[in-house]
């Protein structure tokens, strides 16, 4: 597994980004505020469709099995039809589904528009990789991520207010939230680029045999192997795995940690101010970090981010007041802040030309099945164990994760270092 840090990390911040990143960047921003996560999708599904908690539970299941395939799919598709194919796709599909959503009532019908939902919500996220791959040197693509996730997380700021307030007006107000957002962002992705053509897309080197190989073929057999490629790839499926095990740990902020939270008396209210500390920390600081950790070797980035997430949700083992569990908050916080970036950058770089969305596309879908696998898997340890085996045990897996990073840390600098006994 190669670790190559940008090629000038002193000129982030220096060099303008293209309009097309920026257009790119508004419509990240709109789409996450307008989207509708599965919390106000089920509190839109008890108020206007009638339906009964336990379907309601179901549907909402089954737009996280959509989010999954979504971010797969997404990256396919932003490879052979280019970033604005991929985000008009995504964004119509949106457009569909609300329009179902709140047009019909049947359990069944529901269920298709609930998993077209999930998928719209990642399926245009591979496209931004493919407009930064294509739009920008290799030493400003940290920079840019970076700025992708700021905008995210502006959005996701904003939006529960926002729906919150619509949703206690009539929740076909937060359905025409989302369409508007759907197409705005839609008329934002005529402006993007598409496809290149399929000489300029075509591997021009054997940096990476496995991933470069899946550019051939065509059809559904070319689909397959763009599915398969990052995960046959070795040092992408190394990276991917490590990645599976942080979010399997960062994702028990949205199932185990406001259960414990409760069981040391804590309300809601308090769970829902903790967290939107993550968000603030981030949309304060995110360019910041960014900007002094520039200057850090990729894989140490990797490495520190390990141990914060690990540290950060260990620490909740011993917290049993608010501020204790901020504290806690902060230092994850900080572990993500130099994860996602990196992670994109570190995918864009070991993509064969024309897989960029494909191996961003991967990424997606390790960190939602963190989710799908952590969530239970941490409830489960919670009741049977209690919280103190719950949050060692992240420690553990987290500090492992770090571990593995730095293992291959060494080994790949060590295989860079020149044989002492070699002559000339």
């Amino acid at each position: 597994m190669t670790f190559r840090a940008s090629a000038r990390p002193g000129a982030e911040f220096r060099v303008p980004l293209p309009r097309v990143f920026w257009l790119l960047f508004t419509g990240v921003l709109l789409n996450r505020l307008g989207i509708l996560v599965p919390s106000f999708l089920a509190l839109f599904l008890a108020a206007e469709s009638g339906i009964g908690p336990g379907v309601t539970g179901i549907l909402v299941g089954v737009w996280g099995a959509g989010s999954v395939a979504g971010s797969l799919a997404g990256g396919v598709l932003a490879d052979r039809t280019g970033a604005r194919g991929a985000i008009l796709v995504s964004q119509f599909t949106a457009i569909g589904a609300c329009a179902v959503l709140a047009a019909v009532d049947r359990p069944a019908v529901l269920g298709v528009a609930a998993f077209l939902a999930g998928c719209a919500s990642t399926l245009h996220k591979p496209a931004g990789t493919v407009v930064v791959a294509q739009a920008l040197p290799e030493s400003e693509h940290v920079r840019a991520f970076g700025l992708l996730y700021w905008a995210s997380n502006i959005g996701a700021a904003i939006s529960p207010a926002v729906s919150g307030f619509l949703l206690s007006a009539s929740g076909y107000w937060l359905v025409a939230l989302n369409i508007t957002t759907a197409l705005a962002y839609a008329g934002l992705a005529h402006r993007l680029p598409g496809p290149r053509p399929r000489a300029e897309a075509a591997p021009k080197g054997a940096a990476d045999v496995a991933g470069a190989a899946d550019v051939a073929g065509d059809g559904g057999r070319e689909t397959l192997r763009g599915l398969l490629a990052p995960f046959r790839s070795p040092a992408t499926a190394w990276f991917l795995a490590l990645s599976f095990c942080l979010a399997a740990i960062y994702l028990q902020k949205q199932s185990a940690l406001p259960l414990d939270m409760k069981a040391h008396g804590l309300s809601s209210q308090v769970y829902g101010l903790v967290v939107s500390l993550n968000g603030f920390l981030i949309i304060t600081t995110q360019p910041l970090v960014s900007r002094l950790t520039r200057r850090l070797a990729v894989d140490v980035q990797f490495l520190c981010a390990a141990v914060l997430v690990a540290v950060g949700f260990g620490a909740n083992a011993v917290a049993a007041v608010p501020w204790a569990y901020a504290a806690a908050l902060v230092v994850w916080t900080v572990g993500e802040m130099l994860l996602v970036p990196q992670a994109s950058a570190f995918l864009v770089r070991h993509a064969p030309p024309g897989r960029a969305g494909s191996y961003q596309g991967a990424y997606g879908f390790v960190w939602n099945l963190g989710l799908v696998v952590g969530a239970p898997l941490g409830m489960a340890v919670l009741q049977t164990w209690g919280s103190a085996a719950l949050w060692t045990g992240a420690l553990l897996l987290g500090l492992s994760t770090a571990a593995a990073h730095a293992l291959t840390m060494l080994r790949t600098r060590r295989r860079a270092r020149p044989d002492r006994h070699d002559t000339p």
